[in-house]
């Protein structure tokens, strides 16, 4: 499995690897609830958590970051960052985290290679839908129905077993390791299938699918 997890990820990574440094830039947002019922992250990559916060309120925390090679180039660099940030907006019952870019970061290559880093917090029972292709997304808490679908990375997902009405989580190559309560289900390999779990008693349906990746789900008792 090291072997197949290395190939999935390694092009994410190569940039890293042949950068000299990284600058950062810090954000952070929030909102009044309101009515909202439904979050949508519109962001394409990321490293992404999402947690339960307030009950009445939105927020967003973390960082932009790029990498450079030298000082030349950190000057530059440094200014995208700085122009970048994530904003919540909110239309009535649903609200989208998504990024903001200044003029230093208005171009295709600004924004293409900028990354972030970051934590939404949300009520709980709130709806969770990812545009998120690529990354690392991370979940913890009670959510209503909740939407996974990245092209490459790695989703994380745990909360209470009882909340779950229906959950289906699956990759077309890779692992997905699933700890039901009352069994551990591991697939992993090319088209390994899909682990589904039902609970007549629970309100929310969670899909979970990587096309390359990793998928790890704990479903507690509490």
């Amino acid at each position: 499995m090291r072997s197949i997890r290395f190939a999935v990820f390694s092009f994410l990574i190569t940039t890293v690897a042949l950068a000299s440094d990284v600058v950062r830039h810090p954000f952070q947002s929030s909102a009044a609830r309101g009515s909202v019922q439904r979050i949508v992250i519109d962001i394409p990559a990321g490293e992404i958590n999402v947690r339960n916060g307030a009950s009445d309120t939105l927020t967003v925390s973390g960082h932009a970051h790029r990498d450079y090679q030298g000082a030349k180039e950190r000057i530059w660099a440094q200014k995208i960052v700085d122009d970048t940030s994530v904003e919540i907006y909110v239309n009535g019952p649903e609200a989208i985290v998504r990024r903001r870019f200044g003029p230093n970061a208005g171009s295709f290559r600004a924004q293409k290679f900028t990354n972030v880093t970051m934590t939404i917090d949300v009520p709980q029972g709130v709806d969770v839908y990812f545009e998120t292709s690529f990354g690392e997304v991370d979940l913890e808490g009670v959510f209503g129905n909740v939407d996974v679908d990245l092209r490459a990375g790695e989703a994380r997902f745990r909360t209470p077993r009882s909340t779950v009405r229906q959950l289906n989580a699956s990759c077309r190559v890779g692992e997905v390791r699933a700890n039901l309560g009352d069994q551990i289900v591991t697939r992993e390999g090319l088209f390994p299938g899909r682990t589904h779990f039902f609970n007549a008693a629970g309100k929310s349906n969670v899909n979970l699918h990587v096309t390359a990746g990793e998928i790890d789900v704990t479903l507690g008792m509490k």
